[in-house]
Protein backbone atom coordinates (compact mmCIF):
# COMPACT_ATOMS: atom_id res chain seq x y z
CA UNK A 1 0.00 0.00 0.00
CA UNK A 2 1.24 3.50 -1.01
CA UNK A 3 0.58 4.84 2.67
CA UNK A 4 3.60 6.88 2.31
CA UNK A 5 2.67 9.13 -0.70
CA UNK A 6 -0.72 9.92 1.52
CA UNK A 7 1.26 11.05 4.35
CA UNK A 8 3.69 13.02 2.21
CA UNK A 9 0.33 14.10 0.59
CA UNK A 10 -0.53 16.12 3.86
CA UNK A 11 3.13 17.00 5.27
CA UNK A 12 4.39 18.41 2.08
CA UNK A 13 3.74 21.69 2.60
CA UNK A 14 5.13 22.11 6.20
CA UNK A 15 4.37 25.20 6.79
CA UNK A 16 0.82 24.85 6.69
CA UNK A 17 0.97 21.52 8.29
CA UNK A 18 3.37 22.58 11.31
CA UNK A 19 4.26 25.97 10.54
CA UNK A 20 1.26 28.33 10.98
CA UNK A 21 -0.02 26.42 14.12
CA UNK A 22 2.86 27.03 16.27
CA UNK A 23 3.11 30.34 14.44
CA UNK A 24 -0.75 31.45 15.84
CA UNK A 25 0.77 29.55 19.36
CA UNK A 26 3.52 32.06 19.55
CA UNK A 27 1.48 35.15 18.92
CA UNK A 28 -1.62 34.16 21.38
CA UNK A 29 1.09 32.87 23.85
CA UNK A 30 2.84 36.34 23.18
CA UNK A 31 -0.46 38.47 23.76
CA UNK A 32 -1.49 36.33 27.04
CA UNK A 33 1.87 37.30 28.12
CA UNK A 34 0.87 40.76 27.69
CA UNK A 35 -1.86 40.98 29.40
CA UNK A 36 -0.20 39.31 32.61
CA UNK A 37 2.36 41.97 32.79
CA UNK A 38 -0.24 44.39 32.43
CA UNK A 39 -2.36 43.60 35.37
CA UNK A 40 0.49 42.71 37.56
CA UNK A 41 2.00 46.22 36.60
CA UNK A 42 -1.58 47.55 37.79
CA UNK A 43 -3.23 44.96 40.14
CA UNK A 44 0.31 43.97 42.16
CA UNK A 45 0.01 40.05 43.84
CA UNK A 46 -3.74 40.04 44.62
CA UNK A 47 -4.84 40.56 40.83
CA UNK A 48 -1.99 38.15 39.93
CA UNK A 49 -3.85 35.20 42.27
CA UNK A 50 -7.22 35.75 40.98
CA UNK A 51 -6.09 36.35 37.15
CA UNK A 52 -4.25 32.92 38.12
CA UNK A 53 -7.48 31.28 39.08
CA UNK A 54 -9.60 32.59 36.39
CA UNK A 55 -7.28 31.60 33.62
CA UNK A 56 -8.39 28.06 34.13
CA UNK A 57 -11.17 28.62 31.23
CA UNK A 58 -8.57 30.86 29.03
CA UNK A 59 -9.69 30.14 25.68
CA UNK A 60 -6.54 31.98 24.16
CA UNK A 61 -5.02 27.96 23.14
CA UNK A 62 -7.91 28.02 20.59
CA UNK A 63 -5.77 30.05 18.23
CA UNK A 64 -4.07 26.87 17.92
CA UNK A 65 -6.57 24.30 18.61
CA UNK A 66 -8.65 25.89 15.89
CA UNK A 67 -6.25 25.06 12.79
CA UNK A 68 -5.89 21.76 14.36
CA UNK A 69 -9.55 21.14 14.23
CA UNK A 70 -9.77 22.22 10.80
CA UNK A 71 -7.51 19.70 10.16
CA UNK A 72 -10.25 16.77 9.76
CA UNK A 73 -12.26 18.78 7.55
CA UNK A 74 -9.38 19.83 5.11
CA UNK A 75 -8.24 16.06 5.00
CA UNK A 76 -11.38 15.24 3.28
CA UNK A 77 -12.28 18.35 1.61
CA UNK A 78 -8.91 19.12 0.00
CA UNK A 79 -6.76 16.02 -0.45
CA UNK A 80 -9.14 13.53 -0.59
CA UNK A 81 -10.20 14.05 -4.16
CA UNK A 82 -6.61 15.04 -5.02
CA UNK A 83 -5.40 11.75 -3.59
CA UNK A 84 -8.10 9.45 -6.16
CA UNK A 85 -7.01 11.77 -8.77
CA UNK A 86 -3.31 11.05 -8.28
CA UNK A 87 -4.65 7.30 -8.26
CA UNK A 88 -4.30 6.14 -4.82
CA UNK A 89 -7.04 3.78 -3.44
CA UNK A 90 -9.62 4.97 -0.97
CA UNK A 91 -8.33 1.93 1.46
CA UNK A 92 -4.78 3.79 0.67
CA UNK A 93 -5.58 7.11 1.64
CA UNK A 94 -7.75 6.32 5.17
CA UNK A 95 -4.74 4.20 6.07
CA UNK A 96 -2.18 6.88 5.28
CA UNK A 97 -4.68 10.26 6.66
CA UNK A 98 -5.40 7.60 9.85
CA UNK A 99 -1.60 7.69 10.22
CA UNK A 100 -1.38 11.53 9.79
CA UNK A 101 -4.30 12.14 12.36
CA UNK A 102 -2.48 10.46 14.76
CA UNK A 103 0.96 11.60 15.05
CA UNK A 104 -0.38 15.30 14.20
CA UNK A 105 -1.99 14.66 17.46
CA UNK A 106 1.15 13.25 19.10
CA UNK A 107 3.24 15.79 18.21
CA UNK A 108 0.69 19.08 19.76
CA UNK A 109 0.00 17.08 22.64
CA UNK A 110 3.45 16.88 23.45
CA UNK A 111 3.90 20.34 22.32
CA UNK A 112 1.02 21.12 24.76
CA UNK A 113 2.46 18.56 27.74
CA UNK A 114 6.33 20.85 26.92
CA UNK A 115 4.55 23.99 27.88
CA UNK A 116 2.54 23.47 30.40
CA UNK A 117 5.42 21.76 32.20
CA UNK A 118 7.22 24.72 31.55
CA UNK A 119 4.11 27.05 32.92
CA UNK A 120 3.70 25.38 35.94
CA UNK A 121 7.82 25.59 36.83
CA UNK A 122 7.87 29.05 36.42
CA UNK A 123 4.66 30.19 37.45
CA UNK A 124 3.44 31.06 34.89
CA UNK A 125 5.92 32.77 33.33
CA UNK A 126 6.92 34.70 36.39
CA UNK A 127 3.22 36.16 35.73
CA UNK A 128 0.56 34.09 36.53
CA UNK A 129 -1.01 33.03 33.48
CA UNK A 130 -2.55 30.24 31.96
CA UNK A 131 -1.64 29.42 28.54
CA UNK A 132 -1.74 25.52 28.48
CA UNK A 133 -2.61 24.69 32.23
CA UNK A 134 -6.33 24.95 31.25
CA UNK A 135 -9.39 22.94 31.24
CA UNK A 136 -9.41 22.63 27.66
CA UNK A 137 -6.11 20.62 27.75
CA UNK A 138 -6.28 19.36 31.38
CA UNK A 139 -5.58 20.97 34.72
CA UNK A 140 -4.48 18.02 36.37
CA UNK A 141 -0.47 15.85 36.36
CA UNK A 142 1.40 16.41 33.13
CA UNK A 143 0.66 13.17 31.64
CA UNK A 144 -3.61 13.92 31.98
CA UNK A 145 -2.35 17.23 29.59
CA UNK A 146 -0.76 14.65 27.25
CA UNK A 147 -3.74 12.24 27.32
CA UNK A 148 -6.39 14.76 27.10
CA UNK A 149 -4.58 16.95 24.49
CA UNK A 150 -4.56 13.69 22.34
CA UNK A 151 -7.37 12.49 22.56
CA UNK A 152 -9.37 15.62 22.03
CA UNK A 153 -7.31 16.91 18.76
CA UNK A 154 -7.71 13.00 17.87
CA UNK A 155 -11.40 12.73 18.65
CA UNK A 156 -12.12 16.01 16.45
CA UNK A 157 -10.29 15.60 13.36
CA UNK A 158 -12.08 12.17 13.14
CA UNK A 159 -15.24 13.73 13.83
CA UNK A 160 -14.56 16.62 11.46
CA UNK A 161 -13.55 13.42 8.76
CA UNK A 162 -16.10 11.72 8.88
CA UNK A 163 -19.19 15.52 8.68
CA UNK A 164 -16.91 15.95 5.42
CA UNK A 165 -17.24 12.51 4.70
CA UNK A 166 -20.97 12.49 4.85
CA UNK A 167 -21.01 15.49 2.69
CA UNK A 168 -19.21 13.94 0.08
CA UNK A 169 -21.26 10.90 0.11
CA UNK A 170 -24.89 12.81 0.52
CA UNK A 171 -24.15 16.33 -1.08
CA UNK A 172 -25.99 19.47 0.23
CA UNK A 173 -28.94 17.91 1.67
CA UNK A 174 -26.89 16.19 4.42
CA UNK A 175 -25.77 19.97 5.22
CA UNK A 176 -29.02 21.00 5.86
CA UNK A 177 -30.16 17.84 7.94
CA UNK A 178 -26.65 18.27 10.04
CA UNK A 179 -27.16 22.14 10.94
CA UNK A 180 -31.03 21.83 11.40
CA UNK A 181 -30.15 18.52 13.93
CA UNK A 182 -27.39 20.94 15.34
CA UNK A 183 -29.38 23.87 15.90
CA UNK A 184 -32.34 21.77 17.45
CA UNK A 185 -29.92 20.19 19.61
CA UNK A 186 -28.35 23.36 20.97
CA UNK A 187 -31.79 25.04 21.34
CA UNK A 188 -33.30 21.95 23.71
CA UNK A 189 -30.27 22.22 25.71
CA UNK A 190 -30.58 26.11 26.48
CA UNK A 191 -34.24 25.78 26.85
CA UNK A 192 -33.56 23.24 29.21
CA UNK A 193 -30.84 25.50 31.50
CA UNK A 194 -33.41 28.48 31.13
CA UNK A 195 -36.63 26.21 32.14
CA UNK A 196 -35.68 23.33 33.62
CA UNK A 197 -34.12 23.16 37.26
CA UNK A 198 -33.62 19.66 36.84
CA UNK A 199 -32.14 19.65 34.01
CA UNK A 200 -29.61 21.98 35.18
CA UNK A 201 -28.93 19.97 38.37
CA UNK A 202 -28.36 17.33 35.69
CA UNK A 203 -25.80 19.41 34.05
CA UNK A 204 -23.94 20.34 37.26
CA UNK A 205 -23.91 16.28 37.91
CA UNK A 206 -22.49 16.03 34.27
CA UNK A 207 -19.63 18.43 35.17
CA UNK A 208 -18.70 17.02 38.37
CA UNK A 209 -18.06 13.55 36.51
CA UNK A 210 -14.08 12.55 37.13
CA UNK A 211 -11.64 12.99 34.56
CA UNK A 212 -11.74 9.88 33.64
CA UNK A 213 -14.93 9.59 32.90
CA UNK A 214 -14.68 12.50 30.23
CA UNK A 215 -11.74 10.76 28.87
CA UNK A 216 -13.62 8.04 28.09
CA UNK A 217 -16.48 10.29 26.69
CA UNK A 218 -14.10 11.98 24.61
CA UNK A 219 -12.52 8.43 23.26
CA UNK A 220 -15.80 7.63 22.44
CA UNK A 221 -16.93 10.46 20.39
CA UNK A 222 -13.53 9.72 18.12
CA UNK A 223 -14.05 6.32 17.72
CA UNK A 224 -17.97 6.80 16.42
CA UNK A 225 -16.42 9.69 14.23
CA UNK A 226 -13.55 6.89 13.12
CA UNK A 227 -16.56 4.46 12.63
CA UNK A 228 -18.50 6.91 10.34
CA UNK A 229 -15.27 8.14 8.27
CA UNK A 230 -14.01 5.05 7.67
CA UNK A 231 -17.22 3.26 6.48
CA UNK A 232 -18.48 6.18 4.26
CA UNK A 233 -15.11 6.70 3.07
CA UNK A 234 -15.39 3.70 0.63
CA UNK A 235 -18.59 5.08 -1.24
CA UNK A 236 -18.23 9.16 -0.88
CA UNK A 237 -17.87 10.98 -3.52
CA UNK A 238 -14.93 13.79 -4.25
CA UNK A 239 -16.62 17.04 -5.14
Amino acid sequence: MRIRNVVQLHTVNRMQFFGWPLVFMTLSLALVLVIGGLVLGVGGPDAREGMHNGMQWNGAIFAVLGPLIGFGFTAMGQYFPLALGLGLTRREFAAGTSLVFVGYAAFFAIVFTIGKAIESATGGFGLGIRFFDTYYTGVGAWWQTAIQSFLVILAVMLVGAAITTAFHRWGQSFLWVFWITLAVIVVAVAGGLLLSEAFRELVGQLGQLPWIAWMGVVAGFGAIGAAVWLTLVRRAQAR
